[in-house]
């Protein structure tokens, strides 16, 4: 949820590059990726991305050095993950950790959870850590069922599920550095997103709190905001099966967006 970052992330990155910006630049620059793909709902969704195809340009022409400019990020993201997990974890708290296609694990994605629990204290990405954790809650086990069954049955989109105190990890965290660590954390991130807050002030205190505020919201359509009640994914299934006639109205693709994007294709083409 980059257009969502928290205030962390977002000051970590820097003042040059939004994360959106980074998450692309890295993306061509590090990873050796050549293609983003962009969610879009709304022709501002483009912006960021485009920003960051202005920042290739530039580095291009020698104006700019976008290399020297990611590696500044990604060190204060290190130093940050370090003072906050311990330079031990953070060089060896993902390894030697099983699969969920292990069954010492019972399909617990381990090393899933602890990678968010890094992210979650490290950086306060506490909405996508919280979306991602939701996804692992929504796979039920089928305990009268077989482990490959219930595999089997896994969404392959975020595959796995959250922790059970039913299952014993013992054996699947034998080969970690620190297993007593490891599940202390894995069960405290399950306390936190599991918890059904219904105050939504409360939750706002906590987050606050723990350093886990948003630094700002992109998200122009509300309808679209995040979490959908079901009257509103009936209304956004409306508009997109009528091509915007009913349901959600004055939203999506419109003589401005499509005016939009033709201004981004001659933009691109013309660099």
């Amino acid at each position: 949820k980059l257009y969502q970052p928290s205030r962390d992330c977002t000051l970590l990155i820097g003042k040059e590059i939004s994360p959106i910006g980074f998450a692309a630049l890295y993306a061509w620059r590090k990873a050796g990726m050549h293609t983003s793909s962009v969610g879009l709902a709304r022709p501002s969704d483009l912006d960021e991305v485009m920003g960051a195809v202005y920042l290739m340009k530039m580095h291009e022409k020698g104006e700019i050095d976008v290399d020297a400019m990611l590696e500044g990020a990604m060190g204060r993201l290190q130093k940050q993950m370090e003072q906050h997990l311990g330079k031990e974890w953070t060089e060896k708290g993902l390894l030697n950790l099983p699969s969920y296609y292990d069954e010492s694990t019972l399909g617990i994605s381990i090393g899933h959870i602890l990678w968010l629990h890094n992210l979650l204290f490290s950086f306060g990405m506490y909405e996508y850590c919280k979306d991602r954790y939701d996804s692992l809650k929504s796979f039920t086990y089928n305990y009268k069922k077989s482990f490959e069954t219930n595999i089997q049955s896994m969404p392959s989109g975020n595959p796995g599920r959250s922790y059970d105190e039913k299952v014993d990890l013992t054996k699947a965290l034998e080969n970690h550095y620190a297993p007593d660590v490891a599940l202390k954390k894995i069960k405290e991130l399950h306390e936190i997103f599991e918890q059904n807050i219904t105050d939504a002030e409360t939750n706002e205190e906590e987050i606050d709190h723990q350093k886990w505020k948003k630094s700002y919201d992109l998200t122009v359509w509300t309808e679209m905001s995040g979490s959908l009640g079901s009257d509103a994914l009936k209304k956004v299934l409306q508009q997109s099966c009528t091509g915007g006639r009913i349901g959600i109205t004055e939203t999506g693709p419109g003589a401005r967006f499509y005016a939009e994007a033709e201004k981004y294709r001659e933009t691109i083409q013309r660099n």
